[in-house]
């Protein structure tokens, strides 16, 4: 009779803990295993080539690598906040950390490439005119 006590108890346990980590990995947002990401961090308040703007701040970002003409999705606090069409390029070798580029176009800056550390591509995403300026991390 114990072990039947015992084998309830611990199928219950199991059920709550496969429940917890189902509901845990929901609040990540849909994360489809075919896609790339990096952590990159935004210095100032800095323009998308499509007009979505992105706030000073720290941003997950997620390609999808089947496509080489993919859109970029903008993650903050497990939640979209912007997403942009960009070309994939590679590199010659891999990033050792994170580059935001971005060009001053009247008054507000508009990002041309991210090359996220340790990829060995770069995200483009607009070929515009303007005085170029290169960020770090």
């Amino acid at each position: 009779m114990k072990s039947g006590v015992f084998r309830s108890g611990l199928g219950l346990v199991v059920l709550v803990l496969m429940t917890a980590s189902l509901s845990f990995a929901r609040l990540w947002g849909e994360h489809k295993s075919s896609d790339k990401s990096a952590n990159i961090t935004i210095a100032s308040v800095m323009a998308l080539s499509n007009g979505n703007v992105l706030k000073a701040g720290s941003y997950h970002l997620e390609v999808p690598e089947d496509s080489q003409a993919p859109e970029v999705s903008f993650y903050k606090d497990g939640k979209v906040v912007a997403k942009a069409p960009a070309k994939v390029v590679a590199e010659n070798q891999k990033n050792p950390y994170s580059e935001v580029d971005s060009i001053k176009q009247g008054n507000k800056d508009v990002i041309t490439e991210i090359r996220p550390g340790g990829w060995a591509e770069k995200l483009v995403f607009s070929e515009t005119s303007g005085q170029t300026y290169r960020g770090g991390r």
